[in-house]
């Protein structure tokens, strides 16, 4: 699993590749949770394109990064396998999806 955050203006793109499992979403949470206080009034985009593997860990991190940004993420890239994750959890209401 690699996981990348870029900086920009207004916006933090975060990039997920490879199994967002536990171990993994463990991880990439404490690095959410220090840089949390800069999320609050940015625009959100989580890159899920080579995204291979979410688990319920994985989703639980996306709705930890929802939170910490107050709603304002989307979600670009999403594989069929992993929209119907999104879909079937009704996770895909909740955010913009590109």
């Amino acid at each position: 699993m690699t996981f990348e955050i870029n900086k920009f203006e207004n916006e933090y793109v975060f990039t997920f590749a490879g199994r967002l499992d536990t171990s993994s979403a463990q991880n990439i949470a404490q690095q959410i949770q220090d840089i949390a206080p800069e999320l609050k009034d940015k625009s959100i985009v989580i890159d899920l394109s080579q995204l291979e593997y979410i688990s319920s860990s994985g989703i639980r991190l996306l709705l930890v990064i929802r939170k910490a940004t107050k709603e304002k993420v989307a979600l670009k890239g999403v594989h069929p396998e992993i929209m119907q994750i999104l879909k079937v959890t009704k996770l895909d209401s909740m955010f913009n999806i590109l």
